[in-house]
């Protein structure tokens, strides 16, 4: 069986008993009743939630204290992923993971994660238009590949999406299509590793 992703083949899953293949679906937003006002990039003087103003973060929110519960799914069953947020500034933001912390900074073009292998990256980058490209996370080219797309995950329905598409060839073949919806962020993300 071979999933279609906008376009784009991902590998069968038979094939990727030996790499890597997940699935994260957005299941709980926040456990918290809304953001912490404590700490200095929580709130602004008027309790207001401090954002950073850029034309991105609507797709990629770091609400300070909020804690994501994604379904992982692979090969071998499933599994609960907790992510916890904590905004260190108007433009910066962590996610803890189980796999490590990532660092988040906002611009004036888009939403980078600063990574330690590749340096400054996008997530996601202006123009959010179909067919725009940059390099990505996993060192591969990242496509948009829709721009108004709508999902459901258990979570529910989700319109006005954006989903990209990294793809990385080489000996160490990945792809990564990612589904960011407005005002929630990363919904769906399938990854798949290994020769098709």
């Amino acid at each position: 069986m071979v999933q279609n992703l906008g376009g784009a083949q991902v590998i069968p899953r038979r094939t990727m008993r030996r790499s890597l293949w997940l699935l994260l679906a957005l299941t709980a937003v926040a456990c918290s009743s809304g953001p912490s006002t404590e700490g200095p990039a929580s709130a602004d003087a008027a309790g207001q939630p401090r954002t950073s103003g850029t034309p991105l973060e609507r797709l990629f929110p770091l609400v300070d204290q909020a804690v994501y519960q994604y379904v992982l799914e692979s090969d071998d069953g499933q599994d609960v992923l907790l992510g916890r947020v904590q905004r260190t500034g108007t433009n910066r933001g962590t996610l803890d993971l189980p796999g490590g912390r990532k660092l988040f900074e906002y611009a004036h073009d888009g939403v980078k994660l600063v990574s330690a292998q590749w340096g400054p990256v996008y997530v996601l980058k202006q123009p959010l238009t179909m067919g725009s490209r940059w390099r990505g996370e996993h060192g591969g080219t990242v496509e948009i590949i829709a721009v108004d797309a709508a999902v459901d995950v258990p979570a529910g329905h989700f319109e006005g999406c954006v989903q990209t598409l990294e793809s990385r060839g080489g000996d160490r073949p990945l792809r990564v299509a990612t589904t960011f919806c407005p005002d929630t962020g990363i919904v769906l993300l399938e990854a798949a590793a290994g020769a098709a």
